[in-house]
């Protein structure tokens, strides 16, 4: 847990989260839902961890989708009507609750399951009371990869 932990931090470091010191603070009491598994994919307690299928018809019932890569890719192209929220310097509780109610079904996604992002962002929202949370682990690659909705 001691190497998750330090890898979680080489991360927020790395995505300048460690600049922010109030999502700094806030995610150190969050790592604790996150696991990482032997295949170097994380998995957040409480939240659904999906793959495009379960995407796909969360998609088709109107989930709040947000996405939470940098903001040129998103500029780029990302899942149509999808929320761009660039974790480090965008995401907050306050952002998220103009996008999202408490009970509405929520799907964080980033590039690929190898990055955290989607897992940290789900974590923040369960630990935020946000009750209906679901991580799209293979996300943008899996979602653009099979020409799905996009902008």
């Amino acid at each position: 847990m001691q190497k998750f932990l330090l890898m979680i931090a080489a991360v927020l470091a790395v995505t300048g989260i460690g600049a922010n010191q109030s999502i700094a603070q806030e995610n150190s009491d969050r790592t604790d839902l996150i696991t990482e598994t032997a295949s170097g994919e994380f998995v957040v307690e409480g939240a659904e961890r999906i793959a495009l299928e379960r995407a796909l018809e969360l998609y088709s019932q109107g989930a709040v989708f947000v996405d939470l890569r940098s903001e040129w890719r998103y500029d780029l192209a990302h899942i149509r009507g999808a929320v761009g929220l660039k974790l480090d310097t965008q995401f907050s509780e306050e952002s998220l609750a103009k996008h999202a109610k408490k009970d509405q079904a929520i799907v964080f996604y980033c590039n690929h399951s190898a990055c955290p992002h989607s897992a940290i962002a789900s974590a923040m929202a369960l630990d935020w009371g946000y009750t209906n949370v679901h991580d799209f682990a293979d996300g943008w690659s899996a979602w653009s990869g099979n020409n799905h909705d996009q902008d």
